[in-house]
């Protein structure tokens, strides 16, 4: 199965989304974090190397503001996933995103993918010029991988061109966190 970790901004980038939250709902984030999981920012480097369970437990806070609302849980962990992919946009995928298209991103996603996520695999296969299918492969134990996956192919598709953005999530739920399994059907105009 290999070591389960994950690179450090993406919980940097999921803590600055969280500061973005009222203070109330800030504290109940945190307070609901794991003993081994930290809320210190000081704590994580943006490139080093964490275990999953740390960005699985704050993804899962987010989640839990709004217990038993779906609806409103996935739109929280894709905004999430969007705010993440925004502040990376704006370092290290500046250069890549200018010149990107839907069709190179469906290309290059599952590198991207790869190269800060060591649990899961990710496919993609473009159907037609504005539907991308993504399949992530192997994330259970990764707590709302697929909204937050939404979120960043979202944010993606956006900067590359694409306008009306759709993403339909299968697979995962509340009731089903973190499946194995999880499909996203991206749409665009």
């Amino acid at each position: 199965m290999g070591e389960q970790v994950i690179r450090g901004y993406l919980i940097l980038g999921c803590m600055d989304y969280i500061e973005s939250f009222g203070e109330a709902d800030r504290e109940r984030m945190y307070s609901s974090l794991a003993d081994d999981v930290s809320s210190d920012r000081g704590a994580y480097d943006k490139m080093a190397w964490y275990p999953l369970k740390t960005i699985s437990e704050l993804y899962d806070a987010i989640a839990k503001l709004h217990p038993g609302d779906e609806a409103k849980a996935y739109e929280a962990l894709r905004n999430c996933g969007m705010f993440i992919a925004e502040a990376a946009t704006n370092s290290f995928l500046k250069l890549l995103m200018r010149v990107m298209t839907p069709a190179v991103f469906s290309k290059k996603a599952p590198d991207l993918w790869a190269r800060d996520n060591r649990r899961g695999r990710m496919e993609t296969k473009q159907v037609d010029e504005r539907h991308l299918v993504t399949h992530l492969h192997e994330v259970d134990g990764y707590f709302h991988a697929g909204p937050v996956a939404a979120g960043f192919g979202t944010f993606a598709l956006r900067a590359v061109g694409a306008k009306d953005v759709d993403v339909k999530v299968t697979g995962w739920s509340l009731k089903t966190p973190c499946p194995a399994e999880v499909r996203l059907d991206m749409t665009w105009k």
